[in-house]
């Protein structure tokens, strides 16, 4: 039984760490994409399920709330998409993100305080990785929660499923690296691609809300700015508004 799990999480884990990867790669929205997404949450709840029976082998507690907090990420990064495509919600849907918000957020508790009481040698040396693991759950739930009460930004969605689904594919991939790279120092194993995930998490949110920013009002023209003689104030100029007409307002108009 243990051989069969281990050989389901390994394939599973291994098609998770390339269907990721695919659903960045092709156009954001389309039909690739959310097949790749689609493949992605599939194989990492097989990953996850695997795990909650594998962690017993090992005799690693901290693996249950690590997998509590990757589920939670694929849940969100999911349940974003339904939220936007819902103008309203039951409240039996509201309890159940909020049930989830306030799990992870447990989780992340239950994380740090393992980091805070760890007392052998492994779980000295992946600390301060427990530490950053707890917060970033924590920081998660309280952001959802506030999200369900408060008015979020337009692109917002867009944020949160970007950052949900990049860091449980971080995750996936620390696990990677943890169970493989021997040679590499355990806190580099663990901190590594945390710390990659996340700059890249912030450097595309803000590339995001600098573009939203920029982009003009729906309704609105953009203005081009025409140079003029020297000494002159430069001249804005609007595209003209486009008319169209049809063939009864044509016969009306030649009569």
């Amino acid at each position: 039984m243990g051989a069969t799990l281990t050989l389901f999480h390994v394939v599973f884990g291994s098609a998770a760490l390339l269907a990721a990867p695919a659903a960045l790669l092709v156009r954001t929205g389309g039909a690739k994409h959310k097949w790749f997404g689609t493949a992605f949450t599939i194989v990492m709840a097989v990953v996850l399920f695997t795990a909650a029976f594998l962690w017993q082998a090992k005799g690693h507690a901290f693996l249950v709330p690590l997998a509590i907090v990757s589920a939670y990420l694929i849940f969100n990064g999911w349940r974003v998409i339904a939220r936007r495509r819902r103008k309203i919600f039951s409240p039996l849907q509201i309890g159940i993100d909020a049930a989830a918000a306030l799990g992870v957020m447990i989780a992340g508790v239950v994380t740090a305080w393992m980091g805070w009481t760890a007392h052998t040698p492994l779980m000295h040396s992946i600390a301060p990785a427990l530490f950053g693991i707890g917060g970033i759950a924590i920081a998660f739930g309280i952001n959802d929660l506030l999200g369900f009460t408060a008015p979020r930004l337009k692109i917002g969605w867009l944020l949160s499923h970007f950052s949900a689904m990049l860091a449980s594919y971080i995750s996936a991939v620390t696990a990677f690296v943890v169970i493989n790279a021997h040679a590499v120092p355990m806190m580099l194993r663990w901190g590594v691609p945390g710390t990659i995930g996340a700059l890249t998490i912030t450097i595309y949110s803000l590339q995001t809300i600098y573009r939203g920013s920029r982009r003009p009002a729906r309704g609105t023209s953009p203005v081009r700015v025409v140079p003029t003689v020297r000494g002159a104030a430069p001249v804005q100029i609007r595209p003209a508004a486009v008319v169209t007409t049809t063939p009864s307002a044509n016969r009306q108009a030649v009569s």
